[in-house]
């Protein structure tokens, strides 16, 4: 009743604002909270990323072949750990599994007129959850399954924000939501905030475009992330790929945009 009560609000804040688009920050927030890595068409894709918090760095690199994601090379930047390579597998099965280190199967979903696309992960050949995404120009959905937990997330582009609506034991007695509102600098279309459920400002993200194409960055205090994106339509770039080494044990600490870690 939860999620019906929220799907038909959802609804209708999207029909009042069909018109209208999202200050350049939002928009571009939007877009990217899509996984833009995952669909081939997309005139932009995460080129990388850049994670500080209280000076502890990394970095995640993300690797196309023909136009689909190929690998992601994640780099704690910290002395004596190596760089993780999770490599993914595009529109096949397990059979393409290596059976080491943490991969992907990415395949595209049928979801009417909605793109649609699931990731499952892997840990050493043992199956460890699925994530799928359906996006639409305004509205997306991503619901995630991992072991016994069970989250799904709406995210909603209005005029000047984007609404984000989490659900945490989905489709269950128990379930609990939270939610929290990107919203729109009212003097600086590159500039928006991120507000929790107290309307308190938690983080400043930032547009920033260069000539590859642009970047967000996200800041509070002694925590800063920012996410590269390069023009992928009538443009083509050369990776240079590494050779797959251990996994660092830092690594289990991923995802936003940096994969392997469905959970939060």
């Amino acid at each position: 009743m939860i999620r019906k009560s929220f799907f038909l609000v959802s609804i209708a804040v999207l029909t009042l604002n069909t018109i209208s688009l999202a200050n350049k920050c939002t928009d571009v927030w939007f877009t990217a909270l899509a996984n833009p890595y995952l669909n081939p068409e997309s005139e932009f894709h995460i080129d990388s990323s850049y994670f500080n918090e209280n000076g502890n760095e990394w970095t995640h690199k993300y690797i196309y072949k023909d136009g689909k994601i190929a690998e992601t090379q994640y780099d704690t930047k910290e002395e004596g750990e190596e760089i993780r390579i999770s490599p993914f597998y595009n529109d096949t099965n397990e059979t393409a599994l290596k059976n080491k280190g943490i991969e992907y199967i990415v395949s595209k979903c049928q979801a009417k007129d909605t793109l649609c696309y699931q990731e499952k992960v892997y840990s050493n050949g043992e199956y460890g959850g699925i994530k799928t995404t359906k996006i639409t120009p305004n509205y997306i959905t991503v619901e995630q399954v991992e072991d016994k937990i069970h989250w799904f997330t709406e995210y909603i582009l209005t005029q000047d924000s984007v609404i984000e609506k989490r659900y945490f034991d989905y489709n269950t007695d128990s379930v609990r939501t939270s939610q929290k509102v990107y919203a729109a600098d009212p003097n600086n279309d590159n500039k928006c905030y991120e507000y929790d459920a107290d309307g308190q400002i938690k983080y400043t993200l930032l547009y920033k475009p260069n000539e590859k194409g642009y970047s967000v960055s996200i800041e509070s205090g002694t925590y800063f992330r920012e996410f590269f994106f390069i023009k992928t339509k009538g443009t083509s770039s050369i990776h240079k790929t590494r050779k797959p080494v251990k996994i660092a044990p830092k690594a289990r600490y991923f995802d936003l945009l940096g994969r392997y870690k469905f959970t939060k």
